[in-house]
């Protein structure tokens, strides 16, 4: 049997980064920057004001205290998108909210806070006042952002391999970036084998069983950034898992759950073999141990290609645990990301737990977070199967073949990040 380790090196071998595409910025939310992006402008372009308050000059507020005030005379009040239209001059100042050009002659910015302005105002201020007491002194770069001090003309934003985020948009619109190239997000065809399933929208008769599978594919596929393409259902007979493989040919790879066990029916394989090659059979984990990786080779006039084909579990826990392991790895790859491996994290087992099985096994867990770190429980009252115990999860732990797990033992876990 294959191992974790070998299963997932191999799939990685068969997987390339898919091609760059230009998109609209708001569309590219979880795909990757195919290059670095450098501001064009720089930010701010003129000295602009922190907090609101007083721009002045530092010599005039040199000797300010709250006993013994410096008292300058008001000039004008200038607001973020407009212009200054007077010069600081000495013990002159300038009101200023957050965001504003900063008038020449001015080298810091006082806050509201440390000057007589009234502290439960809402809006202007009511007095008007013509000067203002400063209390504290301020040396000169205070309370101001200097020119390029954001951004530099041609400094890079965001670094080619960057995962595009909330944080990734605010920054490239604020350098005005419309459109950016990033890789393409793949898509992937999702077959279910199996004559008893059957669709939510009939009662459930005896010897049938909902097609879990499907949906939960479509999930994680769109959760970890692809494009699913469901394509049905396949009986259990070659023509039809033929069929509906040619279907899938023309995604960026095939996953079909179910079809891939030992049974006189599980003819996945068979077509897998007969359309391209099976990397692998099998792997040394459970649940999920009848899983199989392959290609399909694809021919045309103008090229011959090979799309990857995951063979998962048909139970719906071995199908999801299969796509955790096997199948992220392969997408996170597709879509260009550096870190392509499982995230872990190192968790204390508040419970114990025994793998019999002859292979390791992959432990549906609760992963909790605590001020002294995190804790892990197994949710050992159900079995592997159970629905509660899938239900109740959101972490995955590998138990080595034959490991006896101790309260208090420390544990390698993997987060779900599709559950909070």
């Amino acid at each position: 049997m294959t191992t974790y380790d070998e299963a997932v090196a191999k799939i990685l071998e068969n997987i390339e980064v898919l091609p760059t595409e230009k998109k609209a910025l708001l569309k590219c939310l979880g795909q990757v920057a195919a290059e670095d992006i450098s501001s064009s402008i720089t930010l701010p372009q003129r000295a602009m004001a922190g907090p609101d308050g007083y721009a002045v000059r530092a010599a005039d507020v040199a000797s300010a205290t709250k006993d013994a005030p410096v008292t300058l005379e008001i000039l004008e009040s200038v607001r973020a998108g407009w212009l200054p239209r007077r010069r600081v001059e000495p013990g002159t100042a300038t009101r200023i909210m957050t965001g504003s050009v900063v008038p020449n002659g001015a080298d810091c910015v006082v806050r509201f806070e440390d000057t007589d302005e009234p502290e439960e105002k809402n809006g202007p201020n009511p007095s008007f006042p013509s000067d203002v007491k400063i209390y504290v002194s301020s040396a000169a770069g205070t309370g101001m952002f200097a020119v390029g001090q954001m951004v530099r003309k041609g400094q890079v934003v965001v670094p080619k391999g960057t995962v595009i985020g909330p944080g990734q948009i605010s920054a490239l619109t604020t350098i005005g970036k419309r459109e950016i190239t990033v890789f393409r997000r793949p898509v992937l065809a999702i077959i279910c084998t199996g004559d008893e399933l059957v669709s939510t929208r009939l009662p459930l008769r005896p010897g049938k069983t909902y097609n879990s599978n499907g949906p939960a594919l479509i999930a994680q596929v769109t959760h970890h950034g692809g494009v699913a393409r469901a394509l049905g259902i396949a009986r259990d007979n070659r023509a039809s898992v033929e069929k509906k493989i040619r279907q899938g040919m023309s995604a960026d790879a095939i996953l079909i759950s179910g079809g891939v066990s030992k049974g006189d029916f599980d003819l996945v394989r068979l077509v897998v073999g007969k359309l391209g090659r099976v990397e692998f059979n099998r792997i040394a984990m459970g649940p999920g141990a009848s899983f199989s990786f392959g290609v399909v080779t694809v021919s045309s006039a103008e090229q011959e290609r090979t799309v990857p084909v995951f063979a998962l579990s048909g139970p719906p826990a071995g199908c999801l645990i299969n796509f955790e392991t096997l199948v992220r790895p392969a997408l996170k790859k597709f879509l260009g990301y550096a870190a392509v491996h499982h995230p872990e994290v190192e968790a204390v087992a508040m419970e114990a737990a025994l793998t019999k099985a002859p292979f390791n096994f992959a432990k549906w867990t609760e992963l909790r977070r605590t001020e002294s770190g995190y804790q892990a429980f197994f949710n050992s009252e159900a079995g592997f199967g159970s629905l509660s115990s899938l239900g109740a999860s959101n972490a995955l732990t590998i138990l080595e073949k034959g490991a006896r797990i101790e309260p208090g033992d420390k544990l390698k876990v993997l987060p779900l990040d599709w559950v909070q």
